[in-house]
């Protein structure tokens, strides 16, 4: 038997608290309040035992509201928040604050719903990023079009010390023409060691129901022969995954028959153990950063 998962990547948000600028006509069905007492019931019999609670929102009105769920449920085992990067003086204010609170473990924000295709690469954000690698913490990228993993490269070069995460494994577009495309562009990300991927949110990237485990295993193969399974974690994307039939059981179970037949040895790694290391679950959190020392040495999805 497969053991307890982490699931590496779900969301809660509430619209009338934190609006949700990227909900558009065809988010109707997720277009409400997802909060933990919805989830909690469906995690044990999806032998689920803890989560990575995502940001979904670029404004600290949402990293204050993940905050709070995790202040009242121990299953959340980290909190992946927003940081406004593109202004370090203020970047570099709120990460004092962030550092703090000891569950929070990584920064993300929605780069593909910014115009400039290579948001990522702008100077402000790239000083924004040398603090984030002061402090220890992971970037997470959501990187849904291919231009986004085509800057991963430079990311990892100019911040060796930075634990990179590609969401969603760059949204692969499984059996359509672009796919070894994305292919060669997750290897070339993949050949920087402090470059990790997330298998989660493929049955979006496929957008037909009837979906399973058979349909998710061409792109987990990729994966695990670019990555290996020491920089693969897998998540439900949850409640995103609602979009194209990705119920929150039937996600982890055809994850898990997924990864049967494509590592079936390495289950454990996959399931859980990169998501510990990565996170530093077993850990208090990092430890709270000087603004000046985060400076010193420094070289600058949904």
């Amino acid at each position: 038997m497969q053991p307890p998962a982490i699931d590496a990547h779900q969301h809660f948000w509430n619209p009338e608290r934190v609006p949700l600028p990227w909900l558009r006509a065809e988010h109707a069905p997720i277009a409400r309040a997802f909060e933990p007492t919805e989830l909690e019931p469906q995690l044990a019999r999806a032998n689920v035992s803890a989560t990575v609670l995502v940001q979904s929102a670029c404004a600290d009105g949402d990293t204050e509201l993940m905050l709070e769920h995790a202040a009242r449920h121990d299953w959340i085992a980290a909190v992946v928040a927003w940081l406004p990067l593109e202004d370090p003086q203020r970047a570099s204010d709120r990460l004092d604050e962030l550092c703090r609170q000891p569950r929070v473990r990584g920064i993300r924000h929605l780069i593909h719903d910014e115009p400039d295709p290579h948001w990522v690469l702008r100077q402000p954000v790239l000083e924004s990023l040398a603090l984030l690698e002061a402090a220890g913490l992971v970037l997470e990228l959501p990187a849904v079009f291919p231009r986004h993993l085509e800057d991963v490269p430079q990311l990892a070069t100019r911040f060796p010390a930075l634990p990179i995460v590609i969401d969603h494994l760059g949204k692969p577009p499984i059996g359509r023409d672009g796919f070894p495309v994305w292919a060669d562009q997750l290897e070339t990300a993949a050949a920087y060691p402090n470059v990790n991927a997330k298998i989660s949110g493929l049955n979006t990237a496929l957008d037909r129901p009837g979906w399973s485990a058979s349909d998710l295993e061409p792109a987990i193969e990729v994966a695990l022969r670019a990555f290996g399974p020491d920089r693969l974690l897998c998540g439900s994307d949850w409640p995103v995954s609602l979009l194209d039939d990705g119920e929150y059981e039937r996600i982890w179970a055809e994850t898990r028959r997924a990864i049967d037949v494509v590592a079936p040895d390495d289950a454990a790694t996959l399931l859980q153990a990169t998501a510990r290391r990565l996170y530093g679950l077993d850990a208090a959190g990092p430890e709270p950063v000087l603004a000046d020392s985060s400076r010193e040495g420094s070289d600058g999805a949904h």
